[in-house]
């Protein structure tokens, strides 16, 4: 094997992955990693804790210090790709400096959706999915004497935020234009539980509107005027609305995008020798089997690792991804894996639900297999539910005990369990 170039766009978790799984095959080649953040690899799931105090600087990193000089990366950061051009394999960067590749990974993520709000111009705005976001926001909120702060968006990443302002003593209201929160994560039954969780711990949380106008006085925000004509007081205002794949990366490149950068089952893209992974990628989605962008880290991880062993010459084959959400606000944990939301009994699909106050728990089957399961409050055993999605097994003489607290392997048939444990990990 010649030596080759990896040269990786980004430096969050499918850029890692992709990293470590290149080093498996391929122990001499250089790997060069761009990021346009200055940092070391970092949790972003963890802003959130960074930001109210709960984690400190040194937390924040989910690899060792010496991660770059034990896999020989050459780690460019603080840098950013301005232009792909992969007839010459090359890439260019904001300084000018162009860098040829052999192989390219595009692990580039999203960027926040930033609708035109009147008013939005100015200090006091804030998005939230870097450390550096968390930084800012954490900063203003300690200069201000009454903190009082509107989220637009009630997703995962507008009510982590959220949380974390109300540990710091912030009067919080988050704001959703759909009628509950996480409609992305959760059936309506889950969500408004989690959503009277949230108020019962001193969220205060408007659905079915968003916010319309961001008054300001001599530049300083004021409030916010709703599209339901209800004014709100606040300093400050958090945009979390979500996020869409960063593709302009890849403008007039030749790389084909849908929604996303559009890859393959080994995460290439329609140009040979350029792949993409993460946020950015659209693959194929394991239960719809049609390709979508699913912006969540065990997604990344596993796009990572499949492009890192393809770009290094051994062919993976990507399973498809599956949506997988876990979350804890206030000390309370969900879970859901799979299909949880689009469930039309009349497609051929099965709830099996479980109900006892604090504990909630949804089975989801089509033709006997299961496809998705959600549960509040009690995330025991929960992989075992993922492999059993993922072998397509048939649980129709399961469902008296699928939602049993103490459901697990034994309770598989033999020849299931049997192969779970002789496959290769």
């Amino acid at each position: 094997m010649g030596k080759k170039r990896y040269v990786i766009i980004g430096n969050s978790y499918a850029s890692v992955f992709a990293v470590e799984a290149i080093r498996r095959i391929d122990s001499d080649s250089e790997i060069l990693v761009v990021s346009r953040e200055p940092y070391h690899v970092y949790a972003r799931a963890a802003i959130h804790e960074y930001m109210d105090g709960i984690i400190g600087d040194s937390q924040m990193y989910y690899r060792d210090r010496n991660f770059y000089e034990r896999y020989k990366v050459t780690a460019m950061l603080g840098k950013t790709v301005t232009k792909i051009m992969p007839d010459k394999h090359d890439i260019l960067l904001d300084d000018g400096e162009k860098i040829h590749f052999d192989k390219l990974l595009i692990s580039a993520g999203g960027v926040p959706i930033a609708p035109p709000i009147e008013g939005s111009k100015g200090s006091g705005m804030f998005t939230f999915t870097t450390w550096d976001d968390a930084k800012m926001l954490r900063d203003w909120i300690k200069k201000q004497k009454e903190p009082r702060a509107v989220v637009i968006g009630g997703g995962l990443i507008g009510l982590q935020c959220a949380e974390g302002l109300k540990h710091m003593g912030v009067d919080v209201t988050v704001v959703e234009l759909a009628d509950y929160i996480l409609v992305k994560a959760l059936d309506q039954k889950t969500a408004i539980k989690v959503q009277n969780w949230l108020k019962d711990n001193g969220l205060n949380i408007i659905t079915g509107t968003t916010v319309e106008t961001i008054t300001r006085v001599k530049g300083v925000i004021t409030g916010v005027k709703l599209k339901n004509g209800e004014k709100l007081k606040c300093n400050t205002v958090v945009l979390s609305i979500g996020v869409h794949p960063n593709t302009s990366i890849v403008e007039g490149s030749g790389i084909k995008i849908n929604r996303g950068i559009i890859v393959d089952n080994h995460m290439q893209t329609n140009v040979e020798d350029v792949f993409a992974a993460g946020d950015v990628a659209e693959a194929e989605d394991f239960l719809r089997k049609r390709a979508d962008v699913i912006p969540i880290i065990p997604i990344a991880t596993m796009q990572g690792k499949i492009a890192g062993y393809n770009m290094a010459g051994i062919k993976r084959d990507y399973p498809g991804g599956l949506s997988q959400n876990a979350f804890q606000f206030f000390g309370k944990s969900t879970v859901s894996i799979g299909n949880v939301i689009d469930v039309d009994k009349n497609g051929g699909f099965e709830e099996i639900i479980r109900d006892s106050g604090d504990i909630y728990k949804k089975a989801v089957l089509r033709d006997g297999k299961l496809v998705g399961i959600l549960s509040m409050n009690y995330i025991t055993r929960i992989g075992i539910y993922n492999s059993i999605i993922r072998a397509r097994l048939d649980v129709s003489g399961l469902k008296d005990r699928l939602l049993a607290d103490d459901f697990g392997f034994l309770d598989l048939p033999k020849a299931f369990r049997d192969e779970m444990l002789t496959k290769p990990g």
